[in-house]
């Protein structure tokens, strides 16, 4: 039907006079294409707000004739049933795509708890019609198959561990991980070249730096950081993580100023974002059809 509103000649005045009669939006149809995201749940989210204004095109004396000799049948309450069921079940997929796709702001925090909430909204339940049953089989069929390879599962969840927003959704062995590896790139950090001057009074300055050094080991140092950043409340997912890091970091530094521990926090954070960002069409989200 609506392929067939789309490309009759006729179609689209009827179509545009039925709207201004019922005050609806003259928007057009919109058809599915395969290639392009989102699109099937954008058409039946259409077909819902126009279904008075097809309904009444369809019974029009001026497309009737032209419908019944190309053997179109009229669309039934059925149709618009099914049609509510579709757009009320998929469109939390639709705003989650939305959510990953956006370009000013992290995403890699995101995929995680995002879906969790699919896992949980697409769990058929005894309530749900055989037709949205069978929506969610197949919408969780595909998407449990995702992000399945270890490195790539362990690279999320340090993403979501560093992301303010959402950093009591990991659990220990993620922190663990970060531990460790914040320890690992302490130790092999490199030390700046030396001007000539510093070059020159080396031993005296290695005195002082051991009269001021502070007691508490590498390990100590990073359990501290994470420690205090996981203690700071989560922020509200509007947020945009890298400039709550930028702000809120400098404050929760140590008063001798010791901070290499936690920049790694903010840079690994950019660093794995950048990655995600250039790597995400190869990870693939999108639902095929």
């Amino acid at each position: 039907m609506l392929v067939w509103l789309k490309r009759c000649s006729l179609a689209k005045p009827v179509l545009k006079e039925k709207q201004r009669l019922l005050g609806l939006p003259e928007h057009a149809v919109i058809l599915d294409v395969r290639n392009r995201w989102n699109s099937l749940f954008l058409m039946v989210e259409r077909f819902l707000e126009q279904f008075p204004a097809i309904q009444a095109a369809s019974m029009d004396p001026r497309l009737k004739k032209s419908m019944e000799r190309d053997r179109l049948e009229r669309l039934s309450d059925d149709d618009y049933r099914r049609a509510e069921e579709f757009v009320r079940v998929m469109k939390i997929l639709y705003t989650s795509t939305i959510c990953i796709s956006a370009e000013r702001s992290p995403t890699l925090g995101q995929i995680l708890p995002i879906l969790g909430k699919l896992q949980h909204h697409f769990t058929v339940t005894a309530e749900d019609s055989s037709f949205t049953q069978t929506i969610k089989d197949k919408i969780w069929g595909d998407l449990s198959q995702r992000y399945q390879d270890e490195s790539i599962r362990q690279f999320l969840e340090e993403g979501t561990a560093l992301d303010p927003r959402f950093k009591t959704k990991v659990a220990d062995e993620v922190w663990t991980r970060l531990e460790e590896e914040l320890m690992s790139r302490s130790s092999k950090e490199k030390k700046p070249k030396l001007s000539a001057l510093e070059e020159l009074f080396a031993d005296e300055d290695m005195a002082v730096e051991i009269r001021q050094e502070d007691t508490m080991t590498i390990t100590e140092k990073a359990q501290d950081e994470i420690q205090r950043y996981r203690g700071l409340p989560s922020t509200l997912s509007s947020v945009n993580p890298v400039t709550w890091w930028w702000n809120v970091v400098p404050k929760s530094r140590s008063s001798d100023g010791e901070s290499s521990i936690t920049l790694s926090f903010e840079s690994r954070l950019w660093n794995d974002q950048q990655a995600f960002t250039r790597g995400s069409k190869a990870a693939g989200w999108h639902i095929g059809d």
